[in-house]
């Protein structure tokens, strides 16, 4: 089915099932084991997205992770007069969508395709569904979410301090 969302009327192509050897081809799958791959396969959709077409809007209920097999997207907050301003920008092998996915919350920003894009997309309740008989592939892909949160946390990190030694710097010697 063909779901409306996006901007200007732009739609979401047909979400479909995945074949186990297209997920080893992910960093974000690469430590789990064949058996481990069928396993997740099950629960994995591909839905691809058209340039412009915004995936999710910031603030809408959703608990899906999106793994970016091809393309480029955009994570942009909402402006109080509207407009859309860009906080970062994502593309190959890298998630999103990793924050409601954990905490059930609604979504921190808006994610727009700036190309044509093919995502893998994992639904919280099929991931936790998961939990009992495979604990090995849980520890494996929130080990690799939690990598994701800790990459972004230390690059805020490093331009925090950089700001804070440039205005320093400033002060210093005026």
């Amino acid at each position: 089915p063909l779901h409306k969302g996006g901007i200007g009327g732009v739609q979401k192509q047909e979400v479909s099932m995945v074949d186990p050897k297209l997920l080893r081809e992910l960093t974000f799958f690469a430590d789990l084991t064949d058996n481990e791959l069928d396993v997740v396969a099950k629960i994995v959709k591909k839905q691809d997205f058209k340039t412009g077409a915004s995936v999710f809007k910031e603030s809408e209920d959703g608990q899906s992770l999106y793994v970016i097999k091809s393309g480029e997207v955009k994570a942009c907050k909402t402006a109080p007069d509207g407009e859309l301003f860009t906080l970062t920008l994502m593309k190959d092998n890298e998630i999103f969508g990793e924050m409601s996915f954990l905490d059930g919350r609604p979504r921190s920003a808006t994610i727009v395709a700036i190309t044509d894009i093919e995502t893998y997309i994992i639904e919280k309740s099929d991931f936790e569904g998961l939990v009992d008989n495979n604990p090995r592939i849980i520890y494996k892909l929130l080990r690799n979410i939690v990598f994701t949160i800790h990459t972004i946390v230390r690059g805020m990190n490093s331009r925090y301090i950089e700001m804070v030694n440039y205005m320093w710097g400033r002060k210093r010697f005026t």
